[in-house]
């Protein structure tokens, strides 16, 4: 038999997880935007969009470059950012960002 407590634990469990998911997307919303750099300091470019996983946490973010030559965006693991005050720093170089393949958003 199914106690009224039993009802109470999983509607509150329910509702928390409702909220983490709905904190981590919105976590991912602010991500974008945000300036990105180098190792060294150098610009890198900004996050353009983020890829959540099935729980809404971010997994990667594509990042595009500055500059007014600047292919499409690189994709880069979340967990390499370092938040440093209002933006990210990534243990890439400039010249190790730059070398990396543009991603083809409008690939099927």
């Amino acid at each position: 038999m199914i106690k009224p407590r039993h009802v109470l634990v999983a509607g509150l469990a329910a509702g928390v997880l409702l909220a983490f998911a709905n904190l981590a997307s919105a976590q991912g919303l602010a991500l974008e935007g945000r300036e990105v750099r180098a190792s060294d300091g150098a610009v890198l470019g900004t996050i353009a969009k983020v890829i959540t996983g099935a729980d809404g946490r971010p997994l990667q973010v594509l990042v595009q470059p500055k500059g007014a030559r600047a292919a499409g965006p690189r994709s880069l693991p979340y967990k390499a950012l370092s938040p440093e005050g209002d933006r990210f720093v990534i243990p890439l170089s400039k010249a190790e960002f730059d070398s990396m393949p543009a991603v083809d958003l409008e690939a099927k």
